[in-house]
């Protein structure tokens, strides 16, 4: 006779079931009675759950702490590319008091915002070489029409024909400095980065200081308050800044309270952010990269494509492999503005071809590139009166494998002049120009605004005063090989450059022995 409920158990005529007793439930055993193992693998079980979920929320709280500190601005004019691949960041130093603080001069109005710093930074396509352009604030160019700042005034500024370049952030904000750049250099800009006086001096503070030097003497500039005396010293926040804004204090070549010495020593200062950021493995370290990330975000303005933590600290992580001897620093070549000696004007064809390079991410090998003379073709005139002046250059010229193209007679020149029709002719002008003795003067014949492309054809050599003749093979070897596209015959004015790995007190500019009193 079957059970009413299947699996139930057999039962005898009194009812009494026939099988095995039902199980006993085990007795629970305490924790004390719990073997040892047992207690460490509960404690670590629970220990690890509250370490992961307080590092999960601390982790979560930073990512939102950083993300509230950053502050973006919309720039027209950027790429927003990625931060994988070739990259070109503006950086621009504001000059701007509002909120500044006391003690950094006069300033026409605290809403004045001009770019006291421009530096184009040119990333390869690996981010482990590196190229710094440094723009100097003084110098004159076409700037486009821009929408001006609410506190500047309303409509459309320009396009002027000569404006000094620092004036078009003051003018148009970032969208007008990245115009203004690019019509000057044809670079795309991808992203936008500007600090002003507080910021950088947070950022110097937030890596420990930076180790500047200074040489015999010191430098001492009253209007900046800088004030150190020769040999490396470790500086922050006031004299940082003081070290790299002095003018009054350093000099170079004749420059006195110029740009140009000023930079010299912001290319060693940034040098040594560079060295230092290697030495301590800043880049890989996430506690000490965001711990500077926290100032970072809350320091420096950065354009809408940055403005999030990932992308910032993605972009941290590419550099990890940037060595300081992979960094070259450059200063725009640049020449004294005929009608204002205390502006300078852009230098050509030398800035079409660093341009080029930087378009072209091609490496700095310590010179502007050349091409090979057989592919340059010249037009040779005569300027000077002085017959077959002409025939005679062209046979030299011919000898070191130049294509002369033919030769004549010109209206009577006051200087030696290589002339050339845009970008496209400035690679076979700076060529001809290493190629001769002295270095003449050049003549892009189309005019700017911006830099033009022209049309390949030959370059025009108009022989003038003082001309002394075409070097010999025996002058360019060993420095020119022919065959080489990036080799050099010899630059015709020195491009003032820096490698980031070199010890920071060479290369810096002396110091100014009188630089005034405010």
């Amino acid at each position: 006779m079957r059970d009413q409920y299947r699996g139930a158990p057999r039962r005898d005529q009194y009812g009494h079931s026939r099988g095995r007793p039902p199980a006993r439930r085990p007795r629970r055993r305490g924790w004390r009675h719990a073997s040892l193992p047992v207690k460490f693998a509960y404690v670590a079980g629970t220990v690890f759950t509250v370490l992961a979920m307080a590092l999960t929320l601390g982790v979560y709280g930073e990512y939102l702490h950083l993300s509230s500190n950053i502050k973006s601005v919309v720039v027209g004019g950027l790429t927003h590319r990625s931060v994988y691949g070739v990259q070109n960041f503006l950086l621009l130093g504001s000059t701007s008091r509002l909120g500044q603080g006391k003690g950094f001069g006069h300033n026409g109005s605290k809403y004045t915002a001009n770019s006291d710093n421009l530096l184009i930074v040119h990333l390869d396509p690996t981010h482990t070489h590196a190229l710094i352009l440094s723009i100097p604030r003084d110098t004159m160019v076409y700037e486009p029409g821009c929408k001006a700042r609410k506190h500047i005034g309303y409509g459309i500024w320009g396009p002027y024909q000569s404006a000094i370049i620092d004036g078009a952030m003051n003018i148009g904000g970032p969208t007008c400095a990245v115009a203004t750049v690019k019509d000057l250099t044809g670079i795309k800009i991808d992203h936008f980065v500007e600090f002003d006086f507080n910021s950088f001096r947070e950022m110097v503070n937030a890596i420990g200081g930076v180790e500047v030097c200074a040489p015999p003497g010191g430098y001492h500039d009253p209007y900046t308050g800088l004030n150190i005396s020769g040999g490396k010293h470790l500086l922050s926040y006031n004299q940082a800044l003081a070290y790299v804004r002095t003018r009054h204090g350093v000099s170079a070549a004749g420059d006195v309270g110029g740009d140009l010495p000023r930079i010299e020593l912001q290319q060693a200062f940034i040098s040594s952010i560079i060295q230092k950021v290697n030495s301590q493995g800043i880049l890989s370290n996430s506690f000490q990269l965001l711990k500077i990330a926290d100032t970072a975000t809350k320091a420096l303005t950065v354009d809408s494509g940055m403005d999030s933590v990932s992308k910032l600290l993605g972009l941290a992580k590419t550099l990890i492999h940037l060595r300081a001897s992979h960094v070259t620093l450059i200063t725009m070549p640049t020449t004294l503005d005929p009608a204002n000696t205390n502006r300078l004007i852009p230098l050509e064809p030398q800035d079409d071809i660093l341009f080029q390079m930087l378009q072209d991410s091609l490496p700095w090998h310590h010179t502007l590139p050349t091409v090979p003379f057989g592919k340059v073709q010249v037009r040779v005139m005569n300027g000077t009166g002085t017959p077959g002046l002409a025939h005679r250059t062209a046979v030299r010229l011919r000898a070191l494998g130049f294509d002369v193209v033919g030769t004549g007679n010109a209206p009577a020149a006051t200087t030696t002049t290589v002339t050339y029709s845009g970008t496209v002719q400035a690679d076979s002008a700076y060529t001809l120009m290493t190629a001769l003795q002295a270095t003449p003067t050049a003549q892009d014949l189309l005019a700017a605004p911006a830099p033009q492309t022209g049309t390949p054809g030959p370059v025009t050599l108009v022989i003038g005063p003082g001309f002394t003749g075409v070097k010999t093979l025996a002058d360019l070897a060993p420095h020119h090989h022919r065959r080489h596209h990036h080799s050099s015959g010899g630059s015709p004015a020195s491009i003032q450059s820096r490698n980031a790995g070199a010890s920071i007190c060479s290369g810096l500019p002396k110091a100014n022995p009188n630089p005034g009193k405010p």
